[in-house]
């Protein structure tokens, strides 16, 4: 059996203690001088016979012993395992350097609270930790530039001005038109930019950095007329809805962390990027940043089509991802949830 150490590991000081962290399963640990020295020698695939030879001061119980808890800590990795054709395909498809992967494979988790507690922690944290600023004034009335206000709004102001997050909803329907609407305004591709040296890049009607169009939408329906409740895909370019899995998705506070407020709304989209359409074109680390700043310019328009036909899409952050990824049937190295956006009627009583 041939073993090696995991290529996810980042080494950190923590209180004087060496400590590694595998971004890939989310597991920290410090290490004795045994394991260090054993992660230090298994750079690369080494028979585990002869591991002790190149450890001549050390114990075969010892090395068995450190093998066999880095191999529950992931820090090993054995050859020809599931965790070794994860890490291969790792290797072969992330280009963005561990430093990034750290923080892509670090957001897939969280622990929630509920609202109630969470405002209860706040008003306590306030107390004794007041909040910065939420805004910056502009305090020299000498040299500050009085910009003229609009009194009365003509569209597209109009809408904008009437978009808001409302987590009170109506268990009732949204049309699929306004459901189309809401793809068709930010995720359609409206024409295409002809390439024949490269390749040919869609437009949409939010930008993209460098027409690599990084995201799928995917959207879980329980209550719009004319779609049966299910999972589904959106083509951008037939401005389609696949069906990802037959029979209703599963409840919406399963999928986005318990939150109960989400039980009456129509439908929920979800935003997944697709970093190798980036990485293809942008092989520096800031293209993350790019690729995730995308998915706020796609959500906005989402949020303003909703708010033309009288609903909300409101952006929720906290989600369990692997059960998205099981009902989107999405996941893997180089593809994220990233996005939620909850539509459905605002309950304005």
């Amino acid at each position: 059996m041939r073993i090696k150490r995991s290529n996810a590991l980042i080494v950190l000081l923590e209180n004087d203690q060496i400590v590694f962290h595998n971004f890939r399963v989310q597991q920290t640990f410090s290490a004795n001088p045994t394991a260090l020295e054993i992660l230090r020698r298994l750079g690369s695939w080494t028979d585990i016979e002869a591991l002790s030879g190149l450890l001549p001061g050390y114990s075969r119980e010892s090395i068995d012993s450190s093998v066999d808890r880095l191999k529950e800590l992931g820090a090993i990795i054995v050859e020809d395992s599931e965790a070794a054709d994860r890490e291969d395909a790792f290797e072969q498809s992330w280009l963005w350097g561990p430093f990034t992967a750290a923080f892509h494979f670090g957001g897939r988790t969280g622990d929630y609270l509920a609202a109630e507690a969470a405002d209860s922690l706040l008003v306590q944290q306030a107390k004794y930790l007041p909040s910065p600023p939420l805004f910056t004034r502009n305090t020299h009335p000498g040299t500050d530039v009085v910009l003229p206000v609009r009194e009365s709004a003509a569209e597209p102001f109009r809408t904008m001005a009437r978009r808001r997050t409302m987590r009170r909803l109506r268990d009732e329907p949204m049309t699929v038109a306004a459901l189309a609407d809401c793809f068709q305004f930010s995720m359609a591709i409206t024409d295409m930019l002809d390439d024949p040296e490269i390749v040919d890049l869609p437009l949409k009607m939010t930008p993209s950095g460098g027409g690599r169009n990084p995201y799928e939408a995917y959207v879980c329906v329980r209550n719009v007329t004319g779609v049966p409740p299910g999972v589904y895909h959106y083509s951008a370019m037939e401005h389609t809805l696949g069906a990802v899995k037959p029979g209703p998705p599963p409840a919406f506070p399963v999928l986005l962390a318990g939150q109960t407020w989400t039980e009456k709304a129509a439908a929920v989209i979800f935003l997944v990027a697709n970093f190798d359409r980036a990485m293809w074109k942008y092989h520096q680390p800031a293209a993350y940043n790019a690729t995730l700043i995308e998915a706020g310019h796609i959500a906005q328009n989402i949020m303003l089509a909703a708010t033309t036909h009288d609903l909300v899409a409101d952006p929720v952050g906290a989600m369990t991802i692997e059960a998205i990824e099981a009902a989107l049937g999405v996941g893997g190295v180089t593809q994220a949830v990233i996005y939620a956006l909850v539509l459905g009627v605002p309950d304005e009583s």
